[in-house]
């Protein structure tokens, strides 16, 4: 056999990404805490990067955020001590002490053999932040090569620490937990933990009869047990919620109209030091360094360019949510109508994967409140025979509305909200009722009559 090298000529198609287009994507998709998180890892990185932050986001109004060791830029000033080497009033704030830290704490004077230090060290490091301990005591006990009467009597020990409740297995062992440390655990409470799915059910009536009292009394302990808390790690997470702030900001004109905006106090301003370039350019001295600096350059650079396009992208996509939804603005959520993101994708001209990224993590306040841009994106559910349509956010805030208004003696079935419904011109099946009705988390009309029955109780 012999062989020989032949040369031949094909066309072939492949797609790359660079590594600038995989940094637009990102930026466009990410939400403002998070594009600042992105704002500051770049910074740290670029010298000729300047970040400025809105309020929220930096210790004053016209302060540009910096790197905390500015030794590369030439010093402008002969003082040795600079802002930043102050210590900022966060600095000063007493250490936090979280959930584990404190558990730990308390376990090393309490246990004082080898092998207890080590169940428990298990045992805390696997209770979560809510305080409660969900993981199998057969499987820790398996883990370290013990039984699982050790590991239980270790845990026993836990759920003697403060806070009160923590280490508990479930929701009852916690309120018997700090029942019984206060003293306040008699029989019929202790009946009454062991039955809470029934409380869950709200089957007052078979509650009271399992513990042997009435429905007064059953009331009576559902109002003590709210004097304790379900959820005794929480308080040692101190981590502040962020908050939704809005991207775009929807207000009336004077010519009866909706004005669409960018919230520009949002948005940070990524601004490039062209004079620093200039000097340390003329100061290079080698081919890496000239390198580093235009690979800077055209970083920070691409980067502005990318927050910009970024802004553009959103206030062109919300304006148009804006155009298509405007029934929503005028008149409330009743009046959603259904949309897609090919329906905005087309009248704007962009991709339907740049709509989706667009609106992801974004928020709008107008008049109507403040509403995730998902929010406006609903199917479209038949409410007739006819080719009308109306959206499923729509049906869904219709039948949140019917079951708010209902009242002890007239809870509806699913068979009457279809009929209730279909008095105001949408006919859907029930199927799609009892769907929504558990995407809302509404529970059945059996539950809620019971609900009803209990609240009227409770007032009386």
């Amino acid at each position: 056999m012999q062989l020989q090298a032949t040369q031949n000529l094909s066309q072939s198609q492949s797609l790359k990404i660079t590594a600038q287009a995989i940094q637009s994507v990102k930026i466009l998709q990410l939400g403002s805490q998070e594009l600042n998180e992105l704002l500051r890892d770049e910074a740290e990185s670029n010298p000729l990067l300047d970040v400025q932050f809105p309020d929220a986001h930096s210790r004053s109004s016209d302060e540009k955020w910096r790197p905390a060791d500015t030794s590369a830029r030439p010093s402008t000033s002969g003082d040795n001590i600079s802002a930043t080497d102050i210590p900022s009033i966060a600095d000063t704030h007493a250490h936090h002490v979280s959930l584990r830290e404190h558990l730990h704490q308390q376990a090393a004077i309490t246990f004082h053999k080898k092998h207890d230090r080590t169940i428990a060290f298990e045992i805390i490091e696997s209770i979560e932040p809510d305080g409660y301990f969900r993981r199998s005591a057969i499987e820790i006990a398996d883990t370290l090569k013990t039984s699982e009467p050790r590991i239980l009597q270790v845990l026993g020990k836990i759920q003697e620490f403060s806070p009160c409740g923590v280490g508990a297995r479930d929701l009852a062992e916690c309120l018997r937990l700090q029942l019984t440390e206060r003293g306040e655990l008699t029989p019929k409470i202790s009946c009454f933990l062991e039955n809470l799915p029934l409380l869950a059910n709200y089957e007052v009536d078979k509650l009271a009869r399992k513990c042997g009292c009435d429905r007064g009394g059953v009331i009576e302990i559902i109002e003590h047990l709210k004097r304790l808390n379900p959820a005794p790690g929480r308080q040692f997470d101190t981590s502040p919620t962020p908050l939704a702030m809005p991207d775009i900001i929807v207000r009336y004109d004077t010519a009866d109209d909706f004005k669409v905006e960018l919230n520009t106090d949002l948005l940070p301003k990524a601004l490039i030091d062209r004079d620093y370039y200039a000097l340390i350019r003329r100061h290079s001295q080698t081919r890496s360094d000239r390198k580093f600096i235009t690979d800077c350059m055209k970083s920070a650079t691409w980067l502005a360019k990318n927050l910009d396009r970024r802004a553009q992208t959103i206030l062109q996509v919300a304006s148009e949510i804006v155009i298509q939804q405007r029934d929503f603005f005028v008149h409330g959520a009743d009046h959603l109508k259904p949309l897609s993101l090919k329906d905005i994708a087309e009248s704007v001209g962009l991709h339907q994967s740049t709509v989706s990224r667009a609106i992801a993590n974004k928020y709008i306040l107008s008049p109507r409140g403040l509403t995730s841009l998902k929010f406006f994106f609903s199917e479209a559910v038949p409410v007739s025979q006819t080719r009308a349509q109306v959206s499923g956010e729509a049906v869904r805030n219709k039948i949140k509305g019917l079951i708010e208004a209902e009242i002890a003696g007239a809870v509806l079935s699913d068979d009457g909200i279809v009929e209730e419904l279909s008095r105001n011109g949408i006919n859907i099946a029930r199927r799609t009722v009892t769907k929504y009705r558990k995407m809302m988390r509404i529970p059945s009309s059996a539950v809620r009559k019971r609900i009803k029955r209990t609240q009227s109780v409770s007032i009386a």
